[in-house]
């Protein structure tokens, strides 16, 4: 599944379960994540892993006794009186309350992470006491129970907290969001909590059941629901916590804060301005994808300019133009898109700066106290990455600083008057020095935004996996022969394009629920490819035809609303 990962097929979810949870003890170097899905089990490596290394991984694995997953147990109080709770019981040709009896004494065991941070897709366990999936206990029947169709058109919001059916599944939803499951009751738990040890109260392999309770009675029982945690269960997240902290490859781990000091304020931040560094991995099996600067490679460019560590917290803006005022000395450097500075002196004899967009990418510029800088807007491309010298502090949430757009974890946007605060400048690389007219960027400048060649037009590496098969030689020759548009709502969770829609066999348009990588190209039905960028949602359900390699995705980044681009097949890793 792209140059960095493997995506390992299973016959049933307690296989899956059983090998992730072998993978965490194991904890080899190779691997930086373990994502479980319906039927399919996601490695991700470290920027020196291949798919063949991680492959090796799951040769001779020892495997732990069907059932062992090394996840707790929770029981979670439900008043049952959702909106759909009745006709959901119709559809099922039972009584509301055989329905809400049966769900209580089904046990359910969380598979897999969701569309939200928390978002636990639910398995009933079979009545035989098997696990779910498990092949031995017949075609699937207490699952079978439980299809209920999901609504035929989706709510625009469902409250946080709300149980519900749907395709076998049972969920609950962590946060408000919108939603087209059956909506049977709801409950107070607090599925997510980044400030916890384990943030996700259901975890892959969490074993737990439901408990109907009065309305008056649910109140307050949020945050004690959780049975002791057994000493796998914590060994478990202990692993999980120390492959996120692996650093080679780009990931990203926030010191604790140091003393910050305020070095510029937000004059004016354009459409968008995020804080954003190399991001979270270790988390997408709770719904918490990696997130972090959409171009990686003009994040470490512009850290580097400044004598930064490549993957600490910088300034991601959206097109410009963006205005900010020092009020102390700093450095600062910009990369990505080409943008025209501005630097409006408050000691006018030091001489104002006006430099064009060719030449500002990756220099250094020292700032003073009242000094104004304006960038932008850019001359061609999307993604301005601004890193001040000494690193942006902001609170981190589970490890990163980052902003994820689609689960709202990270700092908020920053707005006019907003401090943009940052650490000691104690150990950081001496800043180069460039002459003027000069790249400053070396190899690392995409080829897409260089000098002489067509702003309008990009070619996007790209590996082909893990579904082209399914999909077929037509489906593949089409995606490279192609060319395809950039579409107005494309964002930091996907890239939407627009073309001549590629052949999708019948049968071949969606899947079990399956985890996905940044970079991955899903294939719907309507044969229009959609790119997800580094926000995207930790699974889904349309085939992957491809995945960019990660010098591709820096180049998706740049790639505005309007722009053509095509993909050529990449050499293999």
């Amino acid at each position: 599944m792209g140059e960095r990962a493997v995506l390992a097929e299973y016959a049933d979810t307690a296989t899956v379960l059983q090998v992730a949870s072998a993978l965490r003890d194991l904890a080899p170097a190779a691997l930086l994540e373990v994502v479980p899905a319906e039927r399919t089990l996601l490695l991700s490596g470290t920027a020196l892993s291949t798919p063949g290394e991680l492959s090796a991984l799951l040769v001779d694995l020892p495997v732990g006794a069907p059932g062992h997953t090394g996840a707790g147990e929770v029981v979670i109080p439900v008043v049952y009186d959702g909106q759909d709770l009745d006709s959901t019981a119709a559809v099922l040709g039972i009584s509301r309350e055989r329905l809400v009896q049966t769900h209580c004494s089904t046990t359910w065991t969380a598979a897999f992470g969701g569309f939200a941070p928390g978002f636990a897709y639910l398995l009933p366990e079979t009545a035989g006491g098997g696990s779910p999936g498990d092949a031995a206990a017949g075609p699937d029947l207490d699952r079978w129970r439980w299809q209920v169709p999901r609504r035929e058109e989706p709510r625009a919001s469902v409250p946080a907290g709300s149980v519900a059916l749907a395709a076998g599944y049972s969920g609950i939803y962590p946060r408000p969001s919108p939603g087209g499951w059956q909506l049977i009751g709801r409950t107070d738990a607090v599925l997510f909590d980044a400030a916890r040890q384990q943030p996700a109260l259901l975890t892959p392999g969490t074993r737990g059941r439901f408990e109907s309770r009065r309305g008056a009675a649910l109140l307050h029982t949020a945050g004690r629901l959780a049975t002791a945690p057994t000493e796998a269960a914590r060994r478990a997240s202990a692993v999980t916590a120390a492959l996120a902290r692996r650093t080679s490859g780009g990931s990203v781990r926030v010191p604790r804060l140091h003393p910050a000091r305020p070095v510029l304020v937000v004059e004016s931040p354009g459409p968008r301005l995020l804080v954003e560094d190399g991001g979270r991995p270790g988390h997408a099996g709770i719904g918490v994808s990696r997130s972090g600067a959409f171009d990686r490679g003009a994040l470490a460019r512009a850290n580097r300019a400044v004598g930064n560590p490549p993957f600490v917290p910088a300034l991601e803006a959206l097109l410009g133009p963006v205005r900010l005022r020092a009020t102390a000395p700093s450095v600062i450097a910009i990369a990505g898109a080409p943008a025209a500075v501005v630097v409006t002196r408050h000691d006018e004899d030091s001489g104002h700066l006006d430099v064009a967009a060719a030449e500002t990418r990756e220099h250094p510029i020292a700032l003073d106290p009242g000094d104004t800088v304006e960038i932008g807007p850019v001359a061609h491309g999307l993604r301005i990455v601004l890193a001040v010298r000494g690193g942006i502090q902001a609170e981190p949430v589970l490890g990163s600083a980052s902003r994820d757009t689609l689960s709202g974890l990270g700092p908020e946007p920053l707005g006019s008057g907003d401090q943009v605060l940052v650490g000691p400048e104690r150990g950081l690389d001496a800043v180069p020095w460039c002459a003027p007219g000069g790249d400053g960027g070396g190899e690392d400048v995409p080829a897409a935004l260089g000098a002489g060649q067509d702003e309008e037009r990009i070619e996007i590496p790209v590996a082909l996996g893990p579904r082209h098969s399914e999909l077929g030689t037509a489906a593949v020759g089409a995606l490279l022969a192609r060319e395809w548009t950039v579409r107005a709502d494309s964002d930091r969770v996907g890239v939407r394009l627009d073309g001549e829609a590629l052949p999708v066999p019948d049968g071949s348009g969606t899947l079990p629920s399956e985890p996905m990588v940044p970079g991955a190209i899903q294939v719907p039905p309507s044969g229009l490819p959609v790119v997800f960028g580094p926000d995207h949602p930790a699974t889904g359900g349309y085939p992957v035809i491809g995945v960019l390699t990660p010098r591709g995705l820096d180049l998706l980044a740049q790639a505005a609303p309007g722009t053509t681009l095509r993909f050529r097949e990449a050499a293999p890793r």
